[in-house]
């Protein structure tokens, strides 16, 4: 047993210095050490095995992770039974199982891990509403939602009555997000304002900010419009004082926000909101980056729906241009520009744009046949115009003469884009 304990002690020494490939051949001598000595039938054993588990699990090794938890959650139940010490084996096999999407044996494995802590420690005690509140998480990952309700309910009732405040704004807000999901607005509504105000005096200002995020998006989808405004401008308040204007999260919330502002059909301030996030990826990434070509297109929408067509133009032009450049998608861009052509009449506008569109398409830089149907019905809401622009297009790509202008003036816009 001294050599046992000698590399019990080697393994932690490895562990501790984060010498975790040492720790991992060490903890496997270990084992194999036990089997020399047929000391397997006992808990430092199930202990090795499981501290092992750890190791490869910190390497990012997960299938050997998985199968070392689970040799030490049946080593366990050889031992003891199905004790609390099982259960905690059981536990850390199923959440690691979650992780890499094996979600169905972590949700059997979390009922296990609910059912033996229930019977140990009774149905009103934390622990047992942490293992609830895991079976709910479980059941959702599922696709089980009224299971995954039942759960985190019940692990809200009990940490209501002794639980850490911490672990109740989480019970809150995995039951606002069921809700969400099933389309049960209000009821959301009302645990994530709960969560809201708990996470206002137990939660950093950045957690804060992502509850208030989730709670504007709920009352954006019960089209209380203001109240939505009111916290995406609270919540981007704090992503500044705390991370700043660079942050994803603010970029994200900003995102938001502007599209609110130009659903509530206020275009000048959601322009504002398009041009400083404009602003922040023209900084950071450059006017060639597919994100700064996102705001291009968002702001060119809001220069159209103002009236604004030269505006507009020129916006999606220079989205397209990066689009091309990068061998992305053009086909949302070419739509939008043949659609405001064909509604202000600009007919060789829009047949040079659908020639272009009709070259790039065999190009496969976008799906052809998805963008076919889009033409097809904007020439068909456009009736006349749009019967007239199209035969004219059928007629110019079987005709050279015709065709190459069009194309000799695509090619050198390209080649200024480039």
């Amino acid at each position: 047993m001294q050599k046992i304990d000698y590399l019990r002690d080697l393994v932690a020494d490895h562990y501790n210095n984060n010498d975790l490939d040492a720790a991992a051949k060490t903890g496997q001598t270990l084992l194999e050490e036990h089997w020399h000595i047929r000391n397997m039938w006992t808990m430092g054993y199930a202990d090795d095995l499981f501290n092992l588990a750890k190791i490869h699990e910190d390497l990012g090794e997960i299938e050997r992770a998985v199968e070392l938890y689970s040799d030490s959650a049946n080593q366990v139940l050889a031992v003891e039974g199905d004790s609390l010490n099982y259960a905690e084996r059981l536990q850390n096999l199923a959440v690691l199982l979650e992780r890499i999407g094996i979600s169905d044996p972590a949700y059997f494995f979390h009922l296990q891990v609910a059912a033996i802590v229930g019977r140990a420690v009774g149905n009103q005690d934390s622990s047992y509403a942490d293992c609830l509140y895991n079976l709910g998480n479980a059941a959702a990952d599922i696709g089980r939602n009224s299971d995954s309700l039942v759960f985190h309910l019940d692990a809200y009732k009990i940490r209501e009555m002794n639980g850490d405040p911490i672990d109740l704004i989480n019970s809150l807000n995995s039951i606002a997000y069921i809700y969400e999901a099933e389309g049960d607005y209000e009821k959301a509504l009302d645990y994530a304002e709960e969560a809201l105000d708990l996470s206002e005096l137990h939660l950093g200002k950045d957690e804060f900010a992502g509850s208030c995020f989730f709670l504007a998006t709920l009352f954006e989808k019960l089209e209380q419009f203001e109240d939505a405004l009111e916290l995406y401008d609270l919540a981007l308040e704090i992503i500044v004082d705390e991370v700043g204007f660079e942050h994803s999260a603010y970029v994200n919330m900003a995102y938001k926000r502007a599209s609110l502002l130009a659903g509530m059909e206020r275009p000048r301030e959601a322009l504002a909101s398009h041009d400083e996030i404009r602003n922040l990826f023209e900084d950071k990434l450059g006017t060639n980056h597919i994100y700064y070509a996102n705001c291009l297109r968002n702001m060119a929408i809001l220069h159209r729906d103002l009236g604004e067509g030269s505006e507009a133009e020129d916006l999606m032009l220079k989205s397209l241009k990066i689009r091309r450049l990068s061998s992305s998608d053009i086909s949302i861009d070419i739509l939008f520009l043949i659609r405001m052509y064909l509604r202000e009449k600009r007919h060789n506008d829009a047949l040079e744009a659908l020639v272009y569109a009709l070259m790039c398409a065999e190009g496969n830089s976008f799906d052809f046949s998805l963008f076919m149907d889009a033409l097809t019905e904007t020439f068909i809401y456009y009736r006349e115009d749009g019967e007239k622009v199209l035969e004219e297009a059928v007629e110019i790509l079987s005709d050279r003469d015709r065709l190459k202008p069009i194309i000799d003036k695509w090619i050198e816009w390209e080649e200024e884009a480039a």
